[in-house]
């Protein structure tokens, strides 16, 4: 749709001047009266004066001192040549151009003023209409951009009610070498030549001007576009065109009188303009087909340098005005930018570019419209024709913005296909994850197991199995009665519990372990005539508390209750904990019989050993205090486990 819809705008051109003319019948008689009551002016009495620099028209013709003689007639539209390469008068003397128009024959108008409609009027100079003989309408502003594009729609009488002057003086003050071009006249009313000079103004005034704004509008959107994605060059130059397009346009609808900076200064910027232009559209092409020309781009841009930099005003006394040499130079870029766009096409037709075939009609029916525009600026056509460059330039906005639009849109879908696939991929991944995951889970699980079985194996071995070989081989030598028998017995089931409940959860919480250690041990402690004194105080968690280490822990308590039991004596056994540091103090004490800790530990202190080993390799340490008031033992645990420390049993 898009695509009709800019060869729909490339066609505009080729019927903005057939519109323009539709209502203009064949130049048979001076004046032809239309239906709608306006009649339409082919012929004209022309007097041409010559003289030196521009003069201000008279307030009354009979103060311009006009010949009598001299005056001949012409046809509508009547044109000068203009001199392609100015000669030094030719940019200093001036002609003034009288068109004079006889309207005594027409009809009064009683119903509504009489209007003149005069469709163009080109030249460099200025323009005024008389009506019998009384200054009606003078341009203001510049002589050189004075407005030339746009239609005139002049009142000849104050009224309905005021008589219609006789006869009307347009006088043209031009340079000799602009040459001039001045179409046909209407007079009528407001009714009859309203529409015609609406259509006139929207075709060659309102068109270029909304083409050329709606053109920057979207390439300050594509300029934004760019600054959040700099690597994208294609919409930065997208803007640069739409920039260079507008300042290109601006002679076709600014008249002088509005213009901020000088007629050299304006006339500088609208052909150096085309120039650039010329070259970002052979950039953007050559980035939207990704086949670089790297000699066409340096001959381009240093012939683009070279003009700008020669044409700056002021830039040389000896060369004429540049907007006498505009239509040269307009001329002389012709072939430099058929090149460009030949190359262009040539390489976007190779690679089979989507938009080649586009750009290709464009860039031919650009050339034609500059083409007829080049003659039209140097009067060779007639000056009632529309200038249809603009029209190209407004083809080329829908066409780059189509591209720019296919190009944004393309890469949402890009976006889209690439993150589908990325969530297809990452769905796979997180299902190979979740299989990872459950396969390492059932092997941490078998590792868990096999680490706890190995665990209670060795546990039983050094301590219950031991114990039971013990009792078994004093019972097969009768060493032993069935009370100690029995203790033995009694022992090992103690173990036997407190590697079960070594295997229960108890959350980092040394206070819990310390009550499944009195539940198991205080029946005994009291059997054994002992007084159980329970003074443990709240203490932090302990996070490296697993069940390795809680078995180390309940083994060292229950070594040193069996000590207590078997060798001190005690009347009374005391539980406490306190803070140390950076660590937990369990405390047992008892107020039994003493004994020497470093012979015991040298000579025979098998359970004091192992006690010591189960401490250390929890990251732990045990003390022993001993005197004739009693034993005071010391189980250090520190509140983070040093790593390397290991919690397997000894």
């Amino acid at each position: 749709m898009a695509h009709w819809f800019a060869v729909l705008w490339l066609a505009l051109p080729v019927a903005a001047p057939l519109c323009a003319g539709a209502a203009q019948p064949p130049f048979a008689n001076a004046a032809v009266p239309e239906s709608d009551g306006a009649v339409h002016i082919t012929r004209a009495e022309l007097l041409s004066i010559t003289g030196t620099g521009y003069s201000a028209p008279p307030r009354r013709i009979e103060d311009a001192g006009l010949p009598v003689d001299g005056w001949q007639e012409v046809s509508l539209p009547h044109t000068a040549e203009r001199e392609l390469v100015p000669t030094p008068s030719g940019g200093v003397n001036t002609i003034t151009d009288w068109y004079r128009i006889n309207l005594a024959g027409l009809a009064p108008s009683a119903e509504q003023p009489r209007l003149l409609y005069l469709p163009r009027w080109k030249t460099l100079g200025r323009i005024a209409v008389y009506g019998d003989g009384v200054l009606l309408y003078q341009s203001q502003g510049s002589a050189v951009h004075n407005g030339y594009n746009q239609p005139l729609l002049v009142p000849l009488n104050a009224a309905a009610s005021t008589p219609s002057p006789s006869s009307v003086l347009i006088r043209v003050d031009r340079l000799r070498s602009s040459g001039s071009g001045f179409s046909t006249v209407w007079v009528g009313d407001r009714a009859s030549l309203g529409w015609r000079y609406q259509v006139r103004q929207l075709l060659q005034v309102q068109l270029p001007f909304m083409g050329s704004a709606a053109f920057l509008a979207v390439g300050a959107f594509a300029f934004a576009v760019w600054l959040g994605r700099r690597r994208e060059l294609l919409y930065l130059l997208f803007f640069a065109i739409s920039a260079l397009a507008y300042l290109r346009t601006l002679h076709y609808f600014v008249s002088g009188d509005y213009l901020p900076i000088s007629d050299e200064w304006f006339e500088w910027v609208t052909v150096v303009s085309l120039l650039w232009l010329i070259i970002l559209i052979h950039l953007f092409l050559q980035r939207l087909h990704q086949q670089r020309s790297a000699w066409l781009t340096r001959l381009s841009v240093a012939l683009a340098l070279a003009c700008s930099v020669v044409t700056l005003p002021h830039a040389s006394k000896a060369m004429p005005s540049l907007y006498l040499l505009t239509p040269l130079l307009n001329l002389a870029v012709l072939p430099v930018a058929v090149l460009i766009f030949a190359v262009n096409l040539h390489k976007a037709l190779r690679a089979k570019m989507p938009e080649g075939r586009l750009v290709a009609c464009w860039a031919v029916a650009a050339v034609a419209f500059t083409s007829y525009d080049g003659l039209l600026q140097n009067n060779l056509v007639s000056p009632e024709s529309v200038y249809t460059s603009p029209y190209a330039i407004i083809s080329l906005f829908f066409i780059f913005s189509y591209i720019i639009f296919q190009r944004y849109t393309g890469a949402f879908a890009e976006v889209g296909r690439l993150n589908k696939g990325l969530a297809q991929r990452l769905q796979a991944r997180e299902t190979e994850l979740e299989q990872s995951y459950q396969r390492l889970r059932a092997i941490e699980n078998e590792q868990m197991l096999g680490a706890e079985r190995r665990r209670l194996m060795q546990d039983m071995h050094d301590g219950l199995g031991s114990s039971l070989i013990s009792a078994i081989r004093s019972v097969e030598q009768g060493a032993m009665t069935g009370t100690e028998i029995s203790g033995v017995l009694k022992g090992c089931m103690d173990d036997l519990k407190l590697a079960i409940d070594s295997m229960e959860s108890v959350d980092a919480d040394l206070l819990l372990l310390l009550a499944t250690l009195r539940f198991r041990l205080a029946p005994r402690i009291e059997s054994a005539g002992l007084a159980l004194r329970w003074e443990v105080q709240s203490v932090p968690a302990l996070p490296w508390l697993n069940p390795g280490s809680a078995l180390h822990i309940l083994r060292i308590m229950q070594e040193c209750v069996a000590n207590v039991l078997r060798h001190t004596r005690a009347t009374t056994i005391r539980f406490s904990t306190a803070m140390d540091g950076r660590g937990v103090c369990v405390v047992i004490e008892d107020n039994g019989e003493g004994f020497a800790v470093e012979e015991v530990l040298l000579r025979r202190g098998r359970g004091l050993r192992n006690q010591q080993q189960r401490a250390t390799a929890i990251g732990g340490t045990v003390n022993w205090v001993s005197g004739s008031a009693g034993t005071r033992f010391t189980l250090w645990l520190p509140l983070e486990q040093v790593a390397g420390t290991e919690s397997v049993p000894q």
